[in-house]
């Protein structure tokens, strides 16, 4: 081999040439064998980001009209009362009673103060007290009972002077109808209209002093 023939290949070497390398392109000092990214392949398409030129909608908003009304109640409007209408209960010869409110109370040994309107029962519980809630069938109608008749109830005997050996009633209240032991109360003396056609109205003495009953 000429050794002069391999001095000038050397430099070539050298200077990166490639002359005497044989193979064209192969920069054998040049390419490292690292594979860098392509910067001409953008990362990320920006263009595929949310839009945010295209916000929500406004311009539909929760249509507030299908929202739950609360219909508030007027407190100034009175409650109007439903019902028959008040009577009055005749309570001895002189006192009234409302037949929706009150009981007319009988104190038959209380000469003070024999008759009188309460509002409790419990205030006309004493002995030979007699609790009054109806003088006509009226009244029975006003308490919700229209067609019941006002019915004494005897069973006070001989409890007063004038009264002894009479039948004095215990309790006068309406009833659907009047029985045995009963006194149908408010009758009409002018009419005689007793249930009984076979019975007399008067005016009681005794049983209910002051009131019309049958007998």
């Amino acid at each position: 081999m000429n050794r002069f023939w391999m001095a000038p290949c050397a430099l070539a070497l050298l200077s990166s040439t490639g002359a005497c390398s044989g193979a064209d392109g192969n920069d054998l000092l040049g390419d490292s064998g690292t594979i860098t990214p392509d910067a001409s392949a953008p990362t990320q398409d920006a263009s595929t980001s949310q839009d945010a030129t295209t916000p929500q909608d406004a311009s539909s908003p929760q249509d507030a009209s299908t929202d739950d009304v609360v219909t508030i109640a007027d407190a100034s409007q009175p409650d109007v009362k439903v019902g028959p209408p008040d009577s009055l209960i005749q309570c001895g010869p002189q006192v009234t009673c409302s037949a929706q409110n009150q009981t007319c109370c009988w104190h038959m040994t209380n000469n003070a103060k024999p008759y009188e309107c309460v509002t409790n029962i419990g205030s006309c519980s004493g002995e030979y007290d007699v609790p009054i809630t109806c003088s006509t069938p009226d009244n029975c109608a006003s308490q919700g009972n229209a067609g019941y008749q006002c019915c004494a109830t005897g069973g006070n005997f001989g409890t007063t002077t004038q009264c002894s050996g009479y039948d004095v009633a215990t309790v006068v209240a309406c009833k659907s109808s009047c029985g045995l032991d009963d006194y149908e109360i408010g009758c009409s003396v002018q009419q005689q209209n007793c249930a009984d056609n076979l019975q007399t109205c008067v005016v009681s003495k005794c049983t209910d002093p002051g009131a019309t009953l049958c007998e």
